[in-house]
């Protein structure tokens, strides 16, 4: 078969079926004219043409032909049909209402080739314009690339045996490493219970343990005895229960315990 639009804007494509060779829509107005045999055109291979005429690669059909050449095939499939199944109690349908129809379809094909024009007239994605990134795309491609029911199957099973033992490490939740940090709510204790025994209080950086060195302690743990005393430190002048205060800029911070909880 001939691919659609190749021999010019006006061009059908060409079907050859048994009794028949030429356009498809030459061969509609000689099927309603009943000049030729349509019990001998096989609907299968007329199909099966016209698809691969209007989707062969180099086809320069506009979209207003391609839906002509589709209304013709269907009105082919349609006189085909009422050979194949005949009607034994055909409705008569009035005269004017068959008028009333047709004019319905007219004004319904109008529109349509009004709207098949507007959308040939703007810029085709993939002729015209391309998207960000895309290459165009040759006329003739290679699609050898292919699979089968089975080949699909197969994969999914692959997927799916999976040892139970695999599948379990595979859902492991993950536990981040524990670190030698001193936690908030201890230092907290440590501090109330420290500053009861001694309501003097002393320097905020000799409470904290490891801080003298006499308590051995890593590089990280003695960063963090300091920076959670301190928050400690805080969090107890937040709430009223020690007094905070440095003698001079950048002297070390004396803690002590304030008046409301001192011990009568």
């Amino acid at each position: 078969m001939t691919p659609a639009g190749r021999g010019g804007p006006a061009s059908a494509p060409v079907v050859q079926l048994d009794g028949y060779e030429g356009p498809i829509d030459f061969l509609l107005e000689l099927a309603r004219a009943q000049k030729v045999d349509l019990a001998r055109l096989s609907i299968v291979a007329l199909v099966d043409q016209y698809v691969a005429a209007v989707e062969a690669p180099g086809a320069a059909a506009t979209l207003t032909e391609r839906g002509d050449w589709l209304i013709a095939a269907s009105w082919l499939v349609l006189l085909k049909s009422k050979l194949l199944v005949h009607a034994e109690d055909e409705a008569k349908v009035p005269e004017a209402e068959r008028l009333r129809d047709g004019l319905i379809r007219a004004e319904q094909r109008r529109h349509a080739r009004a709207l098949a024009g507007w959308l040939e007239r703007r810029p085709q994605l993939g002729q015209e314009v391309f998207a960000r990134g895309v290459a165009e795309v040759p006329a003739i491609a290679d699609r050898t690339e292919g699979g089968d029911l089975l080949d699909l199957l197969l994969a999914c099973f692959d997927l799916l045996d999976v040892p139970k033992t695999a599948a379990r490490e595979a859902v492991r939740p993950y536990a981040p490493p524990a670190l030698d940090v001193w936690p908030l709510a201890e230092a907290l204790v440590h501090l109330r219970t420290w500053l009861r025994d001694h309501p003097g209080g002393g320097e905020l950086g000799e409470l904290v343990p490891g801080a003298s060195g006499c308590i051995p302690a890593s590089p990280l743990r003695r960063r963090s005895n300091l920076a959670t005393g301190f928050l400690a430190g805080l969090e107890l002048a937040k709430q009223g229960e020690v007094l905070v205060h440095q003698d001079r800029t950048f002297g070390p911070l004396q803690v002590r315990l304030s008046a409301l909880v001192l011990p009568s």
